[in-house]
């Protein structure tokens, strides 16, 4: 005697992991008749990863976030940046938040917060809206608050005292460890 069943339970892993982020927000894919496959009714958002062990070398622009776990060469313009424990970065950032726990060398602009972790290195020229450093990261170069945010509080001073060195930077060398 058979007995069949139409229904099917789905098998709940102890493994299973969850989702991150990004793949909840996935762009739908679409046909070559140019309908999506999935109706969104929001916006989505533009989402970079660049995984352990890969090497990306150009430019990185209208992003919304972008997490690097790999080896990236780039001029970065993104909403948030997240260079994780396996991360490297080196080049240019324009970002509005940004948590480094691997390495960045260059150029960083963060107009809201900067993050750097335990684990984190950042050196080169460093602007930054915010600063948060845990015991262990390390920060190396030339940092400064960012410009938007000095321009208005200097703004008012600059007119009482001589106006700054326009051949050199204003900026001094600085080398930060909280350990």
């Amino acid at each position: 005697m058979s007995h069949s069943s139409t229904a099917t339970p789905t098998p709940t892993k102890p493994n299973e992991r969850t989702p991150a982020a990004y793949e909840l927000r996935r762009t739908p894919a679409h046909t070559l008749g140019g309908s999506a496959v999935e109706e969104t009714p929001e916006p989505q958002l533009a989402n970079l990863h660049v995984g352990k062990g890969l090497e990306l070398k150009g430019k990185i622009s209208s992003c919304d976030s972008l997490v690097i776990e790999g080896n990236v060469e780039a001029e970065i313009e993104s909403g948030s940046l997240t260079v994780s424990e396996t991360g490297q970065v080196k080049g240019d950032a324009q970002v509005e938040e940004a948590e480094i726990e691997g390495l960045f060398d260059g150029t960083l602009e963060v107009k809201g917060c900067l993050i750097i972790r335990a684990t984190g290195k950042v050196s080169g020229t460093i602007h930054y809206g915010q600063l948060m450093i845990d015991q262990g990261g390390r920060l190396i170069g030339e940092v400064d608050v960012a410009p938007d945010q000095s321009a208005k509080k200097s703004s008012a001073t600059d007119t009482e005292h001589k106006k700054p060195d326009t051949k050199g930077s204003d900026l001094k060398p600085i080398v930060a460890a909280a350990e």
